[in-house]
Protein backbone atom coordinates (compact mmCIF):
# COMPACT_ATOMS: atom_id res chain seq x y z
CA UNK A 1 0.00 0.00 0.00
CA UNK A 2 0.97 3.59 -0.62
CA UNK A 3 1.71 6.15 2.04
CA UNK A 4 -1.24 8.08 0.38
CA UNK A 5 -3.49 4.84 0.97
CA UNK A 6 -2.29 4.42 4.63
CA UNK A 7 -2.91 7.92 5.27
CA UNK A 8 -6.53 7.57 4.35
CA UNK A 9 -7.05 4.77 6.29
CA UNK A 10 -7.71 6.37 9.40
CA UNK A 11 -10.43 8.66 8.01
CA UNK A 12 -12.66 6.25 9.86
CA UNK A 13 -10.62 6.80 13.04
CA UNK A 14 -10.62 10.56 12.35
CA UNK A 15 -14.53 10.60 11.36
CA UNK A 16 -15.24 8.81 14.73
CA UNK A 17 -13.47 11.10 17.00
CA UNK A 18 -15.16 14.53 15.30
CA UNK A 19 -18.74 12.80 15.63
CA UNK A 20 -18.10 11.69 19.30
CA UNK A 21 -16.16 15.33 19.90
CA UNK A 22 -18.80 17.48 18.92
CA UNK A 23 -21.03 15.63 20.63
CA UNK A 24 -18.82 16.03 23.52
CA UNK A 25 -19.21 19.45 23.03
CA UNK A 26 -22.71 19.50 23.03
CA UNK A 27 -23.25 18.23 26.03
CA UNK A 28 -20.95 20.93 27.86
CA UNK A 29 -23.01 23.95 26.15
CA UNK A 30 -26.24 23.09 23.85
CA UNK A 31 -28.00 24.55 21.18
CA UNK A 32 -30.90 23.55 19.05
CA UNK A 33 -28.12 24.73 15.65
CA UNK A 34 -25.84 22.14 16.70
CA UNK A 35 -27.75 19.19 15.98
CA UNK A 36 -28.06 20.20 12.12
CA UNK A 37 -24.25 20.74 12.87
CA UNK A 38 -24.13 17.10 14.00
CA UNK A 39 -25.82 15.90 11.28
CA UNK A 40 -23.86 17.74 8.57
CA UNK A 41 -20.98 15.88 10.08
CA UNK A 42 -22.41 12.03 10.16
CA UNK A 43 -23.98 12.18 6.47
CA UNK A 44 -22.19 15.42 4.91
CA UNK A 45 -18.40 15.28 6.02
CA UNK A 46 -17.81 11.44 4.74
CA UNK A 47 -19.34 12.72 1.78
CA UNK A 48 -17.27 15.55 0.69
CA UNK A 49 -14.37 13.97 0.96
CA UNK A 50 -15.42 11.73 -1.55
CA UNK A 51 -16.58 14.31 -4.10
CA UNK A 52 -13.36 16.55 -3.24
CA UNK A 53 -11.33 13.59 -3.83
CA UNK A 54 -12.69 11.74 -6.48
CA UNK A 55 -12.21 15.55 -8.56
CA UNK A 56 -8.16 14.69 -8.28
CA UNK A 57 -7.87 11.06 -8.53
CA UNK A 58 -11.46 9.73 -10.47
CA UNK A 59 -11.38 5.99 -11.57
CA UNK A 60 -13.52 4.49 -13.67
CA UNK A 61 -13.90 0.29 -13.95
CA UNK A 62 -10.92 -1.25 -14.31
CA UNK A 63 -8.51 -3.54 -12.08
CA UNK A 64 -5.14 -2.74 -9.63
CA UNK A 65 -3.11 -5.84 -9.38
CA UNK A 66 -2.57 -5.28 -5.17
CA UNK A 67 0.96 -6.12 -5.48
CA UNK A 68 1.98 -3.16 -7.37
CA UNK A 69 3.09 0.15 -4.94
CA UNK A 70 0.56 2.03 -7.11
CA UNK A 71 -1.83 4.70 -5.19
CA UNK A 72 -5.72 2.95 -5.45
CA UNK A 73 -8.38 6.40 -5.47
CA UNK A 74 -11.09 3.19 -4.99
CA UNK A 75 -9.58 2.45 -1.62
CA UNK A 76 -9.97 6.22 -0.49
CA UNK A 77 -13.79 6.00 -1.87
CA UNK A 78 -13.83 2.74 0.45
CA UNK A 79 -13.21 4.45 3.62
CA UNK A 80 -14.94 7.50 2.65
CA UNK A 81 -17.95 5.06 2.78
CA UNK A 82 -16.29 2.95 5.96
CA UNK A 83 -18.60 4.27 8.46
CA UNK A 84 -22.02 3.64 6.35
CA UNK A 85 -20.32 0.07 6.19
CA UNK A 86 -19.54 -0.57 9.66
CA UNK A 87 -22.53 1.05 10.99
CA UNK A 88 -25.71 0.48 8.19
CA UNK A 89 -28.23 1.53 10.58
CA UNK A 90 -27.34 5.22 10.27
CA UNK A 91 -27.76 5.26 6.40
CA UNK A 92 -31.62 3.16 6.75
CA UNK A 93 -32.34 6.29 8.49
CA UNK A 94 -32.27 8.01 4.65
CA UNK A 95 -35.41 5.69 3.93
CA UNK A 96 -38.10 7.54 5.97
CA UNK A 97 -37.78 10.51 3.40
CA UNK A 98 -39.26 9.49 0.15
CA UNK A 99 -36.60 9.63 -2.93
CA UNK A 100 -33.90 10.64 -0.31
CA UNK A 101 -31.86 7.44 -0.30
CA UNK A 102 -31.99 7.52 -4.44
CA UNK A 103 -30.83 11.26 -4.06
CA UNK A 104 -27.86 10.23 -1.68
CA UNK A 105 -26.67 7.72 -4.07
CA UNK A 106 -27.26 10.21 -7.04
CA UNK A 107 -24.53 12.35 -4.45
CA UNK A 108 -22.27 9.76 -4.13
CA UNK A 109 -22.17 9.30 -7.91
CA UNK A 110 -24.29 6.79 -8.92
CA UNK A 111 -26.99 7.03 -11.93
CA UNK A 112 -30.57 6.33 -10.51
CA UNK A 113 -33.50 7.02 -12.03
CA UNK A 114 -36.77 7.78 -11.43
CA UNK A 115 -39.71 5.95 -9.19
CA UNK A 116 -36.61 3.74 -7.57
CA UNK A 117 -38.21 2.12 -4.30
CA UNK A 118 -35.29 0.47 -2.13
CA UNK A 119 -36.18 -1.50 1.02
CA UNK A 120 -34.72 -0.69 4.30
CA UNK A 121 -32.16 -2.87 4.86
CA UNK A 122 -30.73 -2.87 1.17
CA UNK A 123 -26.76 -2.69 1.25
CA UNK A 124 -24.93 -1.05 -1.18
CA UNK A 125 -20.98 -1.00 -0.38
CA UNK A 126 -19.81 1.00 -3.62
CA UNK A 127 -22.55 3.90 -3.55
CA UNK A 128 -20.80 5.59 -6.56
CA UNK A 129 -20.38 2.62 -8.82
CA UNK A 130 -24.79 2.11 -9.56
CA UNK A 131 -26.67 2.56 -12.94
CA UNK A 132 -30.43 2.02 -11.98
CA UNK A 133 -33.13 2.38 -13.95
CA UNK A 134 -36.66 4.14 -13.69
CA UNK A 135 -39.59 2.04 -11.50
CA UNK A 136 -36.97 -0.31 -10.25
CA UNK A 137 -37.80 -2.31 -6.85
CA UNK A 138 -35.26 -3.58 -5.08
CA UNK A 139 -35.99 -6.14 -2.21
CA UNK A 140 -35.49 -6.85 1.56
CA UNK A 141 -32.09 -7.50 2.39
CA UNK A 142 -30.27 -7.26 -1.18
CA UNK A 143 -26.73 -6.56 -1.53
CA UNK A 144 -25.05 -4.95 -4.37
CA UNK A 145 -21.13 -4.71 -3.85
CA UNK A 146 -19.06 -3.70 -7.19
CA UNK A 147 -15.51 -4.63 -6.42
CA UNK A 148 -14.06 -7.69 -5.73
CA UNK A 149 -10.52 -9.75 -5.54
CA UNK A 150 -9.85 -11.93 -8.44
CA UNK A 151 -7.09 -13.61 -10.12
CA UNK A 152 -5.76 -11.92 -13.08
CA UNK A 153 -2.90 -13.16 -15.30
CA UNK A 154 -1.87 -15.34 -11.88
CA UNK A 155 -1.64 -12.21 -9.87
CA UNK A 156 -4.46 -11.10 -7.39
CA UNK A 157 -6.16 -7.80 -8.21
CA UNK A 158 -9.19 -5.60 -7.19
CA UNK A 159 -11.92 -5.57 -9.71
CA UNK A 160 -14.18 -2.48 -9.92
CA UNK A 161 -17.23 -2.81 -11.97
CA UNK A 162 -20.41 -0.70 -12.08
CA UNK A 163 -23.61 -2.75 -11.36
CA UNK A 164 -26.42 -2.04 -13.84
CA UNK A 165 -30.50 -2.73 -13.34
CA UNK A 166 -32.22 -1.85 -16.34
CA UNK A 167 -35.77 0.08 -16.10
CA UNK A 168 -38.65 -1.63 -14.46
CA UNK A 169 -36.50 -4.09 -12.87
CA UNK A 170 -37.64 -6.12 -9.97
CA UNK A 171 -35.26 -6.97 -7.98
CA UNK A 172 -36.52 -10.40 -5.80
CA UNK A 173 -35.53 -10.19 -1.26
CA UNK A 174 -31.75 -11.46 -0.62
CA UNK A 175 -30.63 -10.84 -4.05
CA UNK A 176 -26.61 -10.48 -4.27
CA UNK A 177 -24.89 -8.55 -6.78
CA UNK A 178 -21.19 -8.56 -7.52
CA UNK A 179 -19.19 -6.18 -9.91
CA UNK A 180 -20.33 -6.14 -13.48
CA UNK A 181 -23.77 -7.63 -12.97
CA UNK A 182 -26.32 -6.12 -15.49
CA UNK A 183 -30.05 -6.79 -15.61
CA UNK A 184 -31.82 -5.49 -18.94
CA UNK A 185 -34.82 -3.95 -18.54
CA UNK A 186 -38.52 -5.45 -17.36
CA UNK A 187 -36.72 -8.35 -15.45
CA UNK A 188 -38.17 -9.51 -12.47
CA UNK A 189 -35.48 -11.43 -10.49
CA UNK A 190 -36.20 -14.28 -7.99
CA UNK A 191 -35.50 -14.29 -4.38
CA UNK A 192 -32.14 -15.24 -3.45
CA UNK A 193 -31.02 -14.61 -7.07
CA UNK A 194 -26.84 -14.95 -7.03
CA UNK A 195 -24.91 -12.57 -10.02
CA UNK A 196 -21.51 -12.28 -9.22
CA UNK A 197 -18.56 -10.94 -11.03
CA UNK A 198 -19.57 -9.90 -14.94
CA UNK A 199 -22.50 -11.38 -13.74
CA UNK A 200 -25.84 -10.86 -16.66
CA UNK A 201 -29.14 -12.29 -16.21
CA UNK A 202 -29.95 -14.35 -18.75
CA UNK A 203 -33.98 -16.19 -19.57
CA UNK A 204 -32.19 -19.55 -18.96
CA UNK A 205 -31.26 -18.57 -15.56
CA UNK A 206 -35.08 -18.09 -14.44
Amino acid sequence: MTIGGKIVSFFPLFYLLCVLGFMGQMLKDFHYYQILVLVGIIYLMPLIFHRLHFMFFPFKDGYWILSEKKYNPWWASHMFQFPFIACPWIESLLHFVPGLYSLWLRCWGSKIGKNVYWTPRVEIVDRGLMEVGHNVVVGHISGFCSHMVADIDGKPALVVKKIILGDRVFVGADTQMGPGANVPPKTKLKPKTRLYWRGEWRETDS
